[in-house]
């Protein structure tokens, strides 16, 4: 148990922190490194004139990143000069001619008319990376003791009202396969444009699923879902299926189908109805094996 524990912090504090880090750096630099070739507003021309590959993984991100001579020429005054540059330039590239806007800090500064967009896809993978590593990170936190009321000479009696005991159950098993597809997609964006098309057609799944996915609550009083919500007296039975989906049968209306649920959530509306169920009741067998 100690190593898991060991190599569970490892994971969580080390490896998820530089993973996000290197999948963040190759989506926007797929982007950031994108040149203009068209020169008609183009203060420099630069043209590739030959190449050499660095490593695969830098802080750059994932893929390999290019050091190239480069031949400079200035369009106003007709000056040639040369430059290494960094990043921008690939083999692909060499004899092509690249529109550049000028030096900055003694770096040769290309047009790049395509940054927007990496920084506009970079938000809501960064929104997504830093939901995926607190589900990791959480755990392994230490539990916070709540700290003790100070001795006063007179307290005011605390609310006589009943504590709330519903449970409520949200989610189900989509989210987790398709912000994984959403992932692979983004850490594919490097190899070739295609994974850009992959993770865009996930991401609005993995935003549908998060305000739209399957919820139930379930307390003395009865059953709420979205918009939706039945007393005991209303609702004639309850099934969950073998593919935890919820069927829900008022007594006066038709059926309802909730769901469908993962297997931990499935296991708390279970626990929960045999605590509240005022309503015959049944879960179907598991899925046989």
């Amino acid at each position: 148990m100690m190593v898991v524990r060991v190599l569970h912090r490892f994971f969580a504090f080390l490896v998820v922190p530089v993973l996000g880090y290197l999948l963040g750096a190759t989506i926007f630099n797929h982007f950031w490194d994108k040149v203009e070739t068209d020169l008609r507003d183009a203060e420099l021309v630069i043209t590739a004139t030959s190449c050499e590959r660095g490593r695969p993984v830098t802080l750059r991100g994932f893929g390999y990143v290019y050091e190239c001579r480069a031949k400079v020429e200035n369009k106003t005054n007709g000056n040639v000069t040369t430059a290494t540059t960094r990043g921008f330039l690939t083999p692909e590239l060499i004899g092509t001619e690249v529109a550049g806007s000028g030096f900055r800090r003694g770096e040769l500064y290309p047009e790049r008319p395509y940054a927007g967009w990496g920084m506009v896809l970079l938000l809501p993978f960064g929104v997504l990376w830093f939901y995926v590593y607190i589900r990791i990170a959480w755990p392994l936190l230490p539990e916070r003791r709540k700290t003790r009321r100070k001795p006063v000479r007179y307290q005011r009696p605390g609310s006589s009202a009943e504590p709330d005991r519903t449970v409520r159950v949200l989610g189900g098993h989509r989210r987790v396969w398709l912000f994984a597809v959403f992932v692979l997609g983004c850490a594919g964006a490097f190899i070739h444009p295609v994974s850009w098309a992959l993770a865009g057609l996930v991401l609005p799944a993995v935003v549908w699923q998060a305000l739209r996915g399957p919820m139930i609550a379930v307390s003395p009083d009865g059953l709420a879902w979205r918009g939706t919500s039945l007393t005991w007296a209303e609702i004639g039975d309850v099934r969950l299926t073998r593919r935890n989906v919820l069927l829900v049968q008022p007594r006066n209306g038709e059926e309802v189908r909730i769901g469908r649920f993962g297997a931990e959530q499935a296991t708390r509306i279970h626990v929960a109805m045999g605590h509240f169920a005022q309503a015959p009741y049944v879960r179907d067998d598991a899925v046989p094996r």
